[in-house]
């Protein structure tokens, strides 16, 4: 899976669960019960335009192989990915996500400019909620790709301009966050 394709997943998972306000564990368990889904089935603009730069990072296992002579250094690494590596990722973040909500929502009230919280759509919170977990507790994530990532999953889930908004949303916050 590529950091794409996992991103999608996160997003459409979170988006179910602040939708239906279920229980996390059973939603995860039914999410991925079927899991892995054909490629072709699941591919959407979000997911086709991701570039072979993304393969497969999510999770590393990483062994260490004996040294088979004096010439090799101190190991040789190993690393492979995992569809489960994968789904274990997911299921992380996802449910760090829904851990840091309350403070996160904050923050989205706090830069929301003539704007209450409970009036943007689902969609468009669920994805600026996921962008921000990225961008303030993910330190694996580069910020303006996290920005970026979230305006093209608008382009696909959100109505015509939520690619605007969730841009406007997220760089207001940046740029607060670069001024401290």
């Amino acid at each position: 899976m590529t950091f794409r394709e996992i991103r999608d997943h996160k997003f459409k998972v979170l988006f179910m669960y602040y939708c239906m306000k279920t229980d996390i564990d059973q939603l995860l368990l039914n999410y991925f019960s079927n899991f892995p889904y054909e490629e072709e089935d699941d591919e959407n603009e979000y997911t086709k335009s991701s570039s072979k730069y993304h393969q497969n990072v999510a999770r590393l296992s990483i062994k260490e192989e004996e040294k088979e002579s004096e010439n090799v250094s101190d190991a040789a690494v190993t690393v492979t990915f995992t569809q489960d590596d994968n789904i274990i990722d997911i299921k992380n973040k996802v449910k760090e996500v829904i851990e840091k909500t309350e403070e996160i929502d904050k923050l989205i009230a706090d830069n929301l400019e003539s704007w209450d919280i409970n009036r943007v759509a689902k969609a468009e919170i669920t994805i600026i909620r996921l962008a921000i977990y990225e961008m303030y507790y993910d330190a694996s994530m580069d910020i303006p790709v996290a920005i970026n990532e979230a305006v093209e999953l608008a382009k696909v889930y959100g109505d015509d301009k939520a690619d605007k908004f969730v841009n406007g949303v997220l760089s207001t916050i940046y740029k607060k966050k670069n001024e401290k």
